[in-house]
C-alpha cells in the first residue's frame, strides 16, 4: 500500500499483549497514497513492542488514525478512498465477491480498491458514490444482479431509528386567576364561594349580561 518508515517516539508503559514480557513504546510509521498519481504521505500512530517487535495501536491512537486518514481526502477529488469503499461493503455485510458482482466488476475488483491499488474507472466510482448517498441505488443494483444483501433490513431498522421523531411532551400547567367583577352602577360585588355574586337590585338587563359574562369565566376557569 505503500512505504513504510518505523521511528521512536514517545515511549509508553503498557505491556505487550503478544509476548507479554515486553513494553509498548510509542512509535509511528507512514502509509503512502498515490491519487491522481500523486503522493500523499499520511503519519499514523502505534505501539511497538520492544521484546518481540508486535504493534499494538491504542484506543486513542486508531481514532487519531482515522481521523488522519479522513483528512486526505481533499487530495482525491471526486475518487474515492479505500476506506469509503470497504465502509460501504461492510455496512451493508457484503463480501468483496458479492460487491464485485453488484458493480459489474471482476472477483478481485474489490480487493484492489481497497488497499488503493488501483482506483475504479469514473462511471464506477460514480455508482459507488450514488450507492453511498442513495442506499436504494445499491438494493437496485443487487436485484439486478441477483445477489442478496445480508445487512439490508438491519440498515433500514437504523435509518427508521433516526429519523423517527421524538414526541413532544409539553407540560400542561393549569394556571388559576384571580378575578374581580364589579356591577354596572360602580357597587362592589359580593364575595361568596370564591366567586363574586351579582346584585340584581338595578339594571336588568345590563345585569343579566354580567352574569352571562361571569358564566363564561366560570365555564372557562
Amino acid at each position: 500500500m505503500g512505504a513504510t518508515i518505523q521511528r521512536a517516539a514517545t515511549p509508553s508503559l503498557r505491556a505487550c499483549p503478544s509476548c507479554r514480557e515486553g513494553r509498548l513504546h510509542e512509535a509511528t510509521h507512514e502509509r503512502v497514497f498515490r491519487p491522481h498519481g500523486k503522493a500523499v504521505v499520511v503519519q499514523l500512530l502505534t505501539s511497538k513492542c520492544d521484546h518481540c517487535g508486535a504493534e499494538a495501536p491504542s484506543a486513542a491512537q486508531h481514532q487519531e488514525n482515522l481521523r488522519r486518514l479522513a483528512a486526505r481526502k481533499p487530495h482525491y477529488g471526486e475518487l474515492l478512498m479505500g476506506q469509503e469503499i470497504l465502509a460501504l461493503r461492510r455496512k451493508y455485510g457484503l463480501t468483496q465477491q458479492q460487491a464485485s458482482q453488484i458493480f459489474g466488476k471482476g472477483k478481485i475488483a474489490f480487493s484492489r480498491y481497497e488497499s488503493e491499488t488501483t482506483f475504479p474507472d469514473e462511471s464506477t466510482t460514480r455508482l459507488l458514490t450514488l450507492a453511498i448517498e442513495k442506499p436504494d441505488v445499491l438494493r437496485w443494483l443487487a436485484d439486478r444482479a441477483g445477489v442478496d444483501i445480508p445487512l439490508w433490513r438491519q440498515r433500514c431498522e437504523d435509518s427508521r431509528m433516526a429519523i423517527r421523531p421524538i414526541p413532544d411532551r409539553v407540560a400542561q400547567v393549569a394556571v388559576k386567576r384571580r378575578l374581580d367583577f364589579h356591577t354596572p352602577d360602580g357597587d362592589a360585588l359580593v364575595s361568596k364561594n370564591g366567586w363574586r355574586q351579582v346584585s340584581v337590585r338595578a339594571h336588568p338587563p345590563r345585569l343579566e349580561t354580567t352574569k352571562t359574562r361571569l358564566q363564561e369565566f366560570r365555564e372557562a376557569a
